[in-house]
């Protein structure tokens, strides 16, 4: 259980760094293309977790489980085996952080210079809100709670960490206007495609208006996979 909460929490760790990486690339510095980047991508979430993991679980496998908690050792300093890569990845973010931030004041900046549009420090305060939850900022809270000392850093951690996961979705799901036109379009197709299906099974189908039978002739049945007719090309596209 230890190794697995170990692999787990690294993993979350490292998934956080590819997220800053990703916006890095996407806002500061564009580099590689999407193909390369995922690959890349896809070895830092994974592949750095399980390295530090083996390595850690051969060098001190008795560091894992203690009597009280199934967790690394404080004891034999097996700990900085989570804590080195964690504070890793918090000081990379908030450099990251810190790049992006500026970037958004300048255009904002620069909108206020053009337009007279006075919304640089909100649009700056709502970056900030949007990326300390998925770039994983307040994780260096439950780094400072290393004892019992540090009570408050313990209580901070414990609010944030919770709603780590209820702020990325609020902010990258139901707040994220391209997420939204998404799923509006998504339903307008869901909701077109469903009318077609009733209207289509509602208005039967008749041969007779089909062939062009008039009054007085007896109608033939036609059948609608008849292809030496052609029969299956003439189909009721009213409905759709």
């Amino acid at each position: 259980m230890a190794v697995l909460l170990h692999f787990f929490f690294l993993s979350a760790f490292a998934w956080m760094l590819v997220e800053g990486l990703h916006l890095y690339s996407m806002v500061v510095k564009v580099f590689g293309s999407e193909g390369s980047k995922h690959f890349y991508y896809y070895g830092i979430g994974w592949g750095s977790p399980l390295v530090i993991c083996v390595v850690s679980m051969t060098s001190a496998l008795d560091s894992y489980g203690e009597v009280d908690n199934c967790w690394l050792s404080l004891k034999n300093g097996a700990i900085w085996a989570f804590v080195a890569p964690a504070l890793f990845v918090i000081v990379v973010n908030i450099g990251i952080l810190i790049s992006v931030t500026r970037i958004i004041s300048r255009i904002g900046g620069e909108n206020y210079k053009v337009h007279g549009d006075a919304n640089a420090v909100k649009l700056t305060a709502k970056a900030v809100a949007v990326l300390l939850p998925i770039l994983g900022i307040s994780w260096i809270f439950g780094v400072l709670a290393i004892n019992t000392h540090t009570l408050p850093f313990l209580y901070i951690f414990a609010v944030f960490n919770s709603l780590q996961g209820f702020f990325v979705f609020l902010f990258h799901c139901l707040l994220n206007s391209e997420v939204r036109a998404a799923f509006k379009h998504k339903t307008k197709v869901w909701s077109l495609t469903s009318s077609s299906i009733r209207n289509i099974n509602v208005k039967p189908f008749n041969s007779d208006i089909m062939n062009g039978n008039k009054e007085g002739v007896t109608p033939t049945k036609m059948n609608t996979w008849d292809k030496s007719t052609n029969s299956a090309n003439r189909i009721d596209l009213s409905a759709v």
